[in-house]
């Protein structure tokens, strides 16, 4: 008999229900498709408590002294955050240490962090949570375009949802393509390749305490479709060009040319998602002039062309 696939689940308090428990759907699954064939290895799936209030008694669960092959830090309900104390910290260690696969989806990726599993690696996590990272992990390199990012002991995955994603690229790393189509199929779920920055919106950072460049933000929000020579955005911040440069980029961590790039692209995104207008019409809207330029921009960042983006999400 092969011996089995053993994937732990770390359930805390905060944990997103449908993640909890669709997770274990979805290795129950496995182990149906698997038709009781003893050359295909089995899976045995159970939680590990990271938290006791709110959660069922009843939950299969790991002795916090077993080791396991694939350890998953499941996304939390909206606006939770999971804390990594000291004793799950150690085990996440230990279970590194003894070859498990790390796999994270949206904020699971900050307990990787907290414990230091994460220093020097290519992560990615939902994009809301960038500024988080940059200020309390910034040892972790994020790449927030990817839905999903795996290497050979770490799978990472973005956003809330993306806990599904997570489970078929575990299922396909062990199990192999033919058996994530037979899932994908039974849970209706669109497996194909996605990428993140498809739905990531542009957030301006505006908590860098610098009044005179937030209210040349403010200014930007409203202005964004005119020219705005450097010029006449330095006399509106009344300092030199040169000093205006480099006290925008430290306030934002973007250039005044990278900032008003985005701002314009956000509109675009804006009005083919909630317009019928002409793609022509909305580039001019939005400051531009050049179709050939601005589509290859807008593919560029945002990994669609405007159409494809238009028939992907408008209303």
């Amino acid at each position: 008999m092969t011996a089995s696939l053993r994937i732990a689940i770390v359930a805390y308090e905060s944990v997103l229900p449908s993640a909890l428990y669709g997770l274990g759907e979805v290795f129950s699954a496995v182990e149906r498709f698997r038709a009781q064939d003893d050359s295909v290895r089995p899976v045995e799936w159970r939680y590990l408590l990271a938290g006791q209030e709110g959660l069922p008694s009843t939950l299969p669960c790991w002795h916090a002294d077993e080791c396991v092959d694939v350890v998953i830090l499941p996304p939390c309900c909206a606006g939770q955050r999971p804390l990594c104390p000291d004793w799950l910290a150690a085990w996440l260690h230990k279970q590194h240490q003894h070859g498990a696969v790390l796999a994270s989806a949206c904020v699971g990726a900050c307990v990787l962090a907290q414990s230091g599993l994460l220093d020097g690696r290519v992560v990615t996590t939902h994009w809301l949570l960038e500024e988080m990272f940059h200020q309390q992990f910034p040892n972790v390199h994020l790449n927030l375009d990817a839905v999903v990012i795996e290497e050979a002991d770490l799978i990472t995955a973005g956003g809330i949802m993306a806990w599904l994603d997570l489970a078929l690229r575990i299922v396909r790393r062990y199990y192999g393509a033919t058996l994530v189509a037979q899932l994908s199929k039974y849970l209706l779920w669109d497996s194909g390749e996605r990428e993140q920055r498809y739905y990531r919106r542009f957030q301006p950072p505006k908590q860098h305490g610098d009044d005179v460049i937030l209210k040349l933000q403010q200014w930007l929000e409203t202005h964004y479709h005119e020219p705005c020579p450097l010029s006449q955005l330095a006399g509106l911040a009344a300092m030199s060009p040169r000093s205006l440069q480099r006290r925008f980029q430290a306030a934002t961590q973007l250039t005044l040319s990278r900032y008003l790039q985005h701002l314009r692209l956000e509109k675009a995104r804006e009005l083919l998602e909630t317009t019928s207008l002409p793609v022509e019409q909305i580039i001019w809207q939005i400051g531009y002039d050049d179709r050939a330029s601005f589509n290859k921009l807008f593919k560029a960042q945002l990994g669609l062309s405007p159409l494809a983006y238009r028939q992907r999400f408008g209303g």
